[in-house]
Formats: structure tokens, sequence, C-alpha cells
């Protein structure tokens, strides 16, 4: 794909193009999202970012802007609903009052009861755009009813480093934490991709993750240790 500033191409396609050698000698790396830049001929520099499918080569002109005001492109797989409501993916902004005011946007009245079913009513008069609004609460809320499994978990974030980055959210109990990746997955396939699964079994799907190891919790579940997971 040709771009006025830069060419992109696969991460894999890069080691193809390059010399493992060249490819070694890593010039620069950003903070923001852990990008590295790395000169692989005259004025040509591959940037790479830490996640994602994409890579790029730009002249160094380019490559010095983009890393000096982040001014890194959003690819598709970037696009995520994560990263639309990146400003409320944190213990601040992931509350309840935010997910209802999202639901408002897409005129659902949100009642705890008959979410579920609620829920799946709406998703079928819903657009493409709407539905990526409806994720983040779906994730919320389905996340809250695990919750109860383990009252005394907090919500907590990682980092994901795409050329714009975002934070996941996860359930953090001392030095256990669970990650949501199951969830999103079903989510993503369900409300991206017509995945035939009701909002009441992908809960029941994730909460056998949860029960799958016997307790360490004091309650009923047991999280992954942190860095397992």
């Amino acid at each position: 794909m040709m771009s006025q500033k830069y060419v992109t191409m696969d991460k894999n396609e890069a080691y193809n193009k390059f010399p493992l050698e060249t490819l070694q000698k890593i010039e620069r790396q950003t903070q923001f999202n852990f990008a590295t830049a790395t000169k692989v001929e005259d004025n040509l520099y591959l940037i790479e970012p830490m996640e994602g499918k994409k890579s790029i080569l730009a002249s160094k002109e380019v490559y010095e802007e983009m890393f000096s005001n982040n001014s890194f492109p959003l690819f598709p797989d970037n696009d995520t609903p994560y990263y639309r409501y990146k400003e409320l993916m944190n213990k601040e902004g992931f509350t309840k009052e935010n997910m209802l005011k999202i639901l408002d946007e897409i005129n659902f009245n949100y009642q705890k009861d008959t979410f579920y079913v609620e829920a799946e009513k709406l998703l079928k008069t819903l657009s493409e755009n709407d539905r990526k609004k409806l994720f983040i609460p779906m994730l919320y809320f389905i996340g809250e009813d695990l919750h109860g499994l383990c009252p005394k978990a907090n919500w907590n974030f990682s980092r994901v480093y795409y050329f714009q980055p975002f934070n996941e959210p996860r359930l953090f109990y001392k030095d256990y934490s669970y990650s949501f990746y199951d969830l999103n997955v079903l989510l993503e396939e369900k409300l991206l991709k017509d995945k035939k699964i009701t909002f009441k079994n992908i809960y029941k799907r994730v909460e056998k993750y949860y029960l799958k190891e016997k307790p360490n919790w004091n309650y009923t579940i047991e999280l992954v240790p942190r860095g397992k997971d």
C-alpha cells in the first residue's frame, strides 16, 4: 500500500526483504508505543510496531517526524473499540456512568435483570458503527457480572502497543490478574462478525475460564498469576 509519506508492508514481508543482520541494528525506539526504527537503506527506515500486523518504510525525514510528535498512522486492525474509547480505558473512566452514556447514544435503556435479552434485540437494529459503540458497555457489564465472583478484585488496565496505543481492562487481585482476551474475541465475533452466540452464552463461556482452576481467592475463582495469562 502506497502513501504520500510511506509504504506499508506485512511484518513478515520485511524479514524477507532485508538481511537479518541489517534488521538487528535498531537505531531508535519510542516510549510512546515502543515502535522501533531501523535504517535498511540510504534514507530509508523500517518502522515496526510492537503490536499490529503492518510495518512502515519511510524516509529519514518522515521517520523523524513520526517519532518526534507521535504522528503514527492508524491502521484498520488498530481501530478497535478500545482505541475509539481510549479516554475511558482507565480507572477513572471505566465506570457504569460512562457506559450508560454510551448506551444512551444508541437509545438503549439499561436494566440489569433484562440486559442480555434486551441487548440481543437492540443488536438487530444497529449499524456497524453502533455495534462498535456497544462493544465497550457489553464488556463492562459482562465483566462486572464476572467481577461478582470475586468482589475484592479491582479493575486494572494493561497497555497494548499498536502504532496508536490504548489500554485493555482486566480484573486484578493481589498477585493474580484475569485478562479478558477470550471475552474480547467472543464479543468481536458476535458484534463485528455476526457469530451466532448469545450474550448470555458468552458470559457462561467466559465464566468457565474463571471456574476452571479451583479457588485461591477465598471466593470461588482463581485468576491467572500475572505474566502467565
